[in-house]
């Protein structure tokens, strides 16, 4: 077996708390929701090193996860992580605006894969210099739009592709809540209609929230720790196969994710619980669970498809090519909120 050396950089609770105890002791453990819970259940993922600026993140990891990677070391600099460390593996967790640097100096530093938390970036100019490298070097790259490897995601896809709702017209989903934030958040919902239009989005009209009529077109967070600093939004935008999209996103409605796929003879209802399929009968509408099937979901189906896409040259689930649609809706959203709200074409 293939054993990949890991470096991570960014040590906070989403890359390297342990994965929580099942419901009960036969159940064995939840499904790991941090990057280093899900390399752990991975056999031949050997993390070799850690690094963040802060020291208080950096024993943490240690002291957590010594008994699995006994040999790991820590790092306060990432270039020298990168230098020192014989990677074949980077997974980036820093602040949604301070991904580039580091995809920039893994793929100059001879990794050969990358795992990059969401946003890509904030910017669509820094995701294209990042595509740029990564191609020059061979490398390939997954973003972690972690609802893309979720089961019931998966399923819900996999049904509209066969033909049971007909053909996909509108997508409606709704994001709610104190952390519905353009970036942090929005980057998840948006990617996930990208993932199910299965298209390139062409244009958007655009809303911002009260209080942000005037926040401009640049980024203007601290990397997604203050939710005050990122605008919920509304929009409603197109893609190039004829798929329409809305999107609710006030920060002031209820906390929710879900999404509604409509076609032409029925439609899906996928939230992060459960997904339904809907279609119309001559006895009126029926409503059927639609029931995934697998073992492995969510961030460790994710790790595991960048090495399987190393391995064998297959395209990962989430190419940067996929995960820049998401910051281009945000920046046309952006566009169209400083034009009047009028109709912007997405770039």
């Amino acid at each position: 077996m293939t054993t990949y050396r890991f470096g991570i950089v960014g040590l906070s609770w989403i890359t390297s708390e342990p994965a929580a105890p099942g419901s009960h002791p036969v159940l064995g453990m939840s499904t790991p929701h941090t990057h280093l819970s899900g390399l752990a259940n991975i056999p031949s993922a050997n993390v070799v090193a850690g690094c963040d600026i802060d020291a208080n993140a950096r024993q943490p990891f240690l002291d957590r996860w010594a008994g699995t990677w006994p040999g790991a070391t820590v790092f306060d600099d990432y270039r020298e992580m990168i230098r020192g460390s014989m990677l074949d593996v980077i997974c980036v967790a820093t602040p949604d605006d301070l991904h580039t640097p580091v995809v920039m100096a893994a793929a100059e530093g001879g990794v050969r894969a990358i795992f990059c938390e969401k946003p890509m970036a904030t910017h669509t100019d820094e995701i294209d210099e990042m595509i740029a490298a990564a191609e020059a070097g061979g490398i390939v790259v997954n973003v972690n739009h972690t609802r893309r490897w979720m089961p019931q995601y998966v399923a819900a896809r996999e049904i509209i592709r066969g033909g049971a709702i007909g053909e996909l017209v509108q997508i409606i989903a709704h994001l709610g809540g104190e952390r519905a934030m353009l970036w942090r958040n929005h980057s998840h919902i948006l990617d996930l209609i990208s993932y199910f239009a299965e298209a390139n989005p062409v244009w958007v009209v655009g809303e911002l929230e009260a209080g942000f009529e005037d926040y401009g077109t640049r980024y203007h967070g601290d990397g997604g720790r203050d939710s005050a600093l990122e605008p919920g939004a509304n929009a409603f935008f197109a893609y190039d196969n004829g798929v329409r999209a809305f999107l609710s996103g006030m920060k002031r409605g209820v906390p929710v994710l879900s999404i509604e796929l409509i076609g032409t003879s029925g439609s899906v209802f996928a939230n992060d619980q459960l997904a339904t399929l809907h279609q119309q009968t001559e006895a009126g509408t029926s409503a059927t669970p639609i029931v995934p099937r697998g073992t492995v979901a969510g961030m460790q189906a994710a790790l595991l498809d960048l090495l399987t896409s190393l391995e064998t040259g297959s395209t990962p689930q989430c190419p940067p090519t996929e995960a820049r649609k998401a910051v281009a809706i945000i920046e046309g959203i952006l566009a169209s909120q400083a034009a009047g709200n009028s109709r912007v074409e997405i770039r």
